[in-house]
């Protein structure tokens, strides 16, 4: 993929945080989607969409990690009042960039929940 002039000017950690973790310039938490995140870059989405997929952070990049970012958005979302949510997103950020990637085998994954599901479930 080609970095463009835009997807430069965005730091991995900022999208990161901002996307992800919804932690706003006032470091505080909000979910956030695409369009505030592109809003908050001064950015189209679709930018946001390719920085996403060039710094290995879209949805396909996470699926593919062992990496548990909803812990990680509950840890941002109910840190204290006078946690500074930026400094505690760069030991999760680390722990993302350091997290094992792995192809999951969605036919094994769809075995494993229908063998689960039949258990608790019964058989149809």
């Amino acid at each position: 993929m080609v970095m463009t002039d835009q997807i430069k000017k965005i730091e991995p950690f900022d999208l990161f945080c901002a996307y992800h973790l919804g932690i706003t310039k006032e470091k505080q938490y909000r979910p956030s989607n695409l369009h505030d995140v592109a809003r908050r870059f001064n950015v189209d989405g679709g930018v946001i969409k390719q920085a996403l997929q060039a710094y290995g952070m879209d949805a396909d990049a996470l699926l593919n990690t062992e990496f548990d970012l909803t812990m990680a958005q509950l840890d941002i979302q109910v840190a204290p009042e006078g946690v500074d949510r930026v400094e505690l997103a760069k030991g999760i950020y680390e722990e993302f960039r350091q997290a094992p990637r792995r192809q999951r085998d969605w036919k094994r994954v769809l075995e494993d929940d229908a063998r689960e599901n039949a258990k608790i479930f019964g058989r149809r």
